[in-house]
């Protein structure tokens, strides 16, 4: 019978001499403690290869991690690879290692893994990495915490933006962080690899080839925090099982002594942890898309104008079944919203998001894009945050990213993000030329003219000017020749290009000091608004603090809208 009320230590000493089969290490929750797993860990202590310190040596990792807490997890995963190592050295090598995490703690788990795996690039491997036979995640955020149903996330998102804070570590868990998108592609290029050498070991090689970890994700079926879709990375590979417990929530769904039905839940759990991997193996399914083109609009557009659909179209015409387009939206976005900072950067998130899910659905795939204005400045700073995400053919129109982005850097290096880049510029293009320019000049530094005036270095196919405005490149004349292109054809060039770009050249070597001149006009009215708060020698802050709030009211609210 399970007991409801079962209290046990988690971490007994191991006594001299003796060495543990199998390591397992629990890392609880964000706001938990691995003390709360204990009826679990008794009903499991009593299956054979759990029992008693000579078959199971029990390491809980109680990061203390709160909703507040500074930091990141990546720092959180390396220390646990690190403690495992250490635990490793103490006790020998273990036969077996196996992972368990919830929530916060599956992404720990997950990471640590990867690193000990020398999945991750530029990190060692560490031995017990080959060891790992099972990876058990409870409600881990595999995709991270949708803003849409968490409603305590936003107010975080918002001011990690909007201000210099410290890092939280709750922030690398909110859906397209940098360290969630840098997770899932390295588990996804990682569990690939491992699924090609065992394919190739079946042609007959003298040693066995590692073998890919069990993955299984566990969901409660009354989970608000993740949903079934959430874990597309977790399963895009044959290694891997989702399973929903019943009358569950995201909190308790490994806890027996809260279950309506103890000997039921455990039941179902015991699996993930004693019958044999091959037994819960698929077969993945062939995918048949060999390419995945990004349509990713710009300023004052949505991914249903009319550029986008006729691309897809075109794309889909030359190979319906080899081509995958993808054509996601952050709806209309206006140029004032693009000038402020906050602002155009609430969409980094939202890209990578996607990226990471068309990899998880399309890992052998080969990744493209054409990018427009607000959608190269996305691209550019994902692919700065973001080590692993890859592009073979790239193509930017109305770019509003500085001159000296470091295309060269993303080309050149090792493993390659970029394989080649295209830059197509209009003539009368004032969003970059003189909007971008005026912004950079007030000390925005992720803005710049380099769709106008063109990027430093050789590592870019500059095309200018089109005799148009910001949307110029995009019209359909121009179309086959980008397909041709962003499908890795050849790098031609429109014949009706002009030289010069007249006299948006002046305008653009103007606007920075338009840009001080507004600044200084703005600040101007400040010192007049408080010169008229002095009535008869008294100061009156009203009309000053007025100005202020109303000029952070409509700051927030362009953000938030």
């Amino acid at each position: 019978m399970i007991s409801p009320t079962t209290t046990l230590p988690l971490s007994d000493p191991v006594p001299a001499g003796v060495v543990p089969r199998r390591l397992v290490v629990l890392v609880p929750a964000m706001n938990s403690h691995s003390s709360q797993w204990a009826s679990l860990r008794e009903q499991l202590e009593k299956e054979t290869g759990y029992r008693d310190q000579a078959e199971a040596h029990w390491f809980p990792f109680d990061h203390g991690i709160k909703l507040w807490t500074p930091g990141h997890v990546e720092a959180l995963a390396k220390r646990l690879r690190n403690r495992i190592h250490e635990e490793w050295t103490q006790y020998g090598d273990f036969e077996d290692v196996v992972l368990i995490g919830h929530s916060l703690g599956g992404i720990i788990a997950r990471r640590a893994y990867l690193l000990a795996a020398g999945a991750v690039p530029g990190q060692p491997a560490s031995p017990w990495g080959q060891r790992v036979s099972r990876i058990v995640l409870f409600a881990s955020v595999n995709r991270g915490l949708d803003l849409d149903r968490t409603w305590w996330a936003r107010p975080i998102a918002w001011l990690a933006r909007a201000l210099p804070l410290p890092h939280l570590c709750c922030e690398d868990c909110l859906r397209g962080s940098d360290f969630l998108t840098n997770l899932r592609i390295d588990w996804i290029r990682h569990f690939h690899a491992l699924e090609a050498v065992e394919q190739e070991s079946a042609t007959g090689q003298d040693a066995p080839p590692p073998r890919a970890p069990l993955v299984v994700q566990f969901r409660g079926d009354d989970d608000w925090v993740v949903t079934s879709t959430d874990s597309e990375d977790v399963l895009a590979f044959p290694n891997s099982n989702y399973t929903e417990v019943a009358d569950a929530t995201h909190a308790d769904l490994y806890r027996l002594d809260r279950a309506h039905d103890p000997e039921a839940r455990y039941a179902l759990l015991r699996q993930a942890f004693i019958i044999p991997p091959a037994t819960m193996r698929a077969s993945a399914p062939a995918d048949p898309v060999k390419r995945v083109v990004f349509l990713l609009h710009g300023v004052r557009a949505s991914n249903t104008d009319d550029w986008v659909e006729q691309l897809e179209a075109s794309l889909i015409a030359r190979d319906p079944v080899g081509i995958k387009v993808a054509r996601p939206t952050y709806g209309y976005f206006t140029a004032l919203r693009f000038a402020l900072p906050s602002v155009r950067k609430k969409n980094i998130r939202f890209f990578q998001d996607e990226y990471t899910e068309q990899l998880a659905r399309h890992p052998r795939a080969e990744f493209d894009i054409i990018a427009h204005s607000n959608g190269s400045y996305i691209l550019g700073h994902s692919l700065r945050r973001t080590s692993g995400m890859r592009f073979k053919n790239v193509i930017l129109a109305g770019s509003p990213l500085p001159q000296d982005y470091p295309w060269a850097e993303l080309v050149q290096g090792n493993p390659s993000q970029i394989g080649r880049v295209r830059n197509e510029r209009a003539k009368s293009d004032w969003v970059i030329a003189i909007l971008c320019n005026a912004l950079r000049a007030i000390f925005m530094r992720d803005v710049g003219p380099g769709g106008f005036a063109g990027f430093y270095g050789a590592a870019t196919l500059e095309v200018a000017y089109h005799d148009g405005d910001h949307g110029k490149a995009l019209q359909p004349q121009n179309h086959e020749r980008m397909i041709d292109y962003v499908l890795g054809g050849p790098e031609t060039r429109p014949t009706d290009l002009v030289d010069t770009p007249g006299i948006y050249r002046q305008l653009s070597n103007l606007a920075p000091y338009a840009a001080w001149g507004i600044i200084l006009a703005v600040l101007a009215s400040l010192v007049v608004i408080a010169r008229l708060s002095f009535q008869n020698g008294v100061f009156n802050p009203l009309p000053l603090l007025g100005a202020l709030i109303t000029f952070l009211f409509l700051y927030v609210l362009a953000d938030i809208i």
